[in-house]
């Protein structure tokens, strides 16, 4: 569908080369630690002048991975496992950990703007918002959703929002090193600068949850099944996702073009913040 259009029922509101690193103990600035085999071949394939060196424990041998490093200049160094552990966290590494620079940090404008940037396989183009999210391995594997299925990117806030650790960017199996990633200082004025530009934001709730949540009406103040929006969705999407126990926050909310809900046959009321993220990802793609 066109941007303009709405899907049928909806009410629209206003709206350099590779430099040395020191050793893995102790915190450094500007330093981006990328944990797990795979996760470190992910980020040689995307963007290896990020790679400062490639620490591998003494004693293992990882031969595809250490001819890739070979092949784009990157320094390989041994090291204990307890110096792997003590950098990233016990069994992270899984005897591999890259020193990197940290990804690029995208401006909100930018993204919203970008029109040569990932697409789904409908071709939509649609950013993943998180509002709230704890858990590291959560936000890891919701960018690893959202990577697959095409999104644009994933926002979340700040503060009060898991950062993006070692822990996360295993969880995401190296979708950190591809995936457009932006962090901002307030949520509910982003959300503001996605309607402004002709995007439709799209909350997530539970089925069963009370509307009067909201202190202030919400231009979305009927909850819709999530397959019902995704036979005929916006063309810019904005999904937001809450947090693990509370959900969307009221200012969140009330910054939703269309609230939805994923339909479920079970006895359980709701879904885990990543699954959920993969199955309306799934479903809005």
């Amino acid at each position: 569908m066109s941007r303009s259009r709405r899907p049928e029922g909806s009410r629209r509101g206003p709206g350099s080369g590779p430099a040395r690193g020191g050793p893995p103990g102790g915190d450094r600035p500007n330093r981006h630690l990328v944990p797990g085999e795979r996760a470190v071949t992910e980020l040689l394939h995307a963007a290896p002048e990020r790679v400062r060196e490639l620490w591998i424990e003494r004693g293992r041998d990882f031969p595809e991975l250490s001819e890739l490093a070979a092949s784009v200049g990157v320094v390989i160094r041994p090291r204990e496992r307890d110096e792997l552990d003590e950098a990233v966290g016990p069994g992270l590494a899984r005897g591999v950990v890259a020193h990197a620079r940290p990804p690029k940090d995208w401006a909100i404008e930018d993204l919203l703007a970008r029109e040569d940037g990932p697409r789904t396989r409908r071709g939509f183009r649609l950013l993943v918002v998180l509002d709230g999210v704890q858990d590291p391995h959560n936000l890891g594997a919701v960018i690893r959703s959202a990577e697959f299925f095409g999104a644009a990117g994933v926002v979340w806030a700040r503060d009060r929002s898991a950062p993006l650790t070692p822990a996360a960017v295993r969880s995401s199996a190296g979708a950190t090193e591809r995936l457009p990633l932006c962090q901002v200082t307030n949520l509910a004025r982003a959300l503001e600068q996605a309607k402004q530009a002709e995007w439709w934001v799209i909350g997530t709730v539970v089925e069963d949850e009370d509307p009067s949540v909201s202190e202030a009406p919400s231009r979305a103040s009927a909850i819709r099944p999530l397959r019902e929006l995704g036979e005929d969705p916006p063309t810019n999407m904005v999904l937001v996702l809450g947090s693990e126990e509370k959900g969307l926050r009221r200012l969140t909310r009330e910054r939703c073009d269309f609230l939805v809900t994923i339909e479920g046959a079970g006895e359980l009321g709701s879904l885990n913040v990543s699954a959920a993220s993969a199955v309306a990802l799934a479903g809005l793609g």
